[in-house]
């Protein structure tokens, strides 16, 4: 989605949304927020792992039928 779609569809204007987008990334890039984002990474991971070992075992029940 563009800006200028965002600006439309919230209806505020185009310097708003980059102000808020600025406004954003200086907010995620503090490093304060380094440990939250840490978190956010791990859990993803954490996700990640549980979504190939969950292929894994249907793929292995589908092998094992296949037989």
């Amino acid at each position: 989605m563009t800006f200028e779609e965002i600006a439309k569809e919230l209806g505020i204007s185009l310097t708003r949304v980059h102000q808020i987008y600025k406004h954003a990334i200086k907010k995620l890039k503090s490093p304060r927020n380094k440990d939250k984002w840490l978190a956010i990474f791990e859990t993803l991971d954490l996700i990640e792992q549980e979504k190939t070992k969950r292929n894994n075992l249907i793929q292995g029940v589908d092998h094992d039928n296949n037989d």
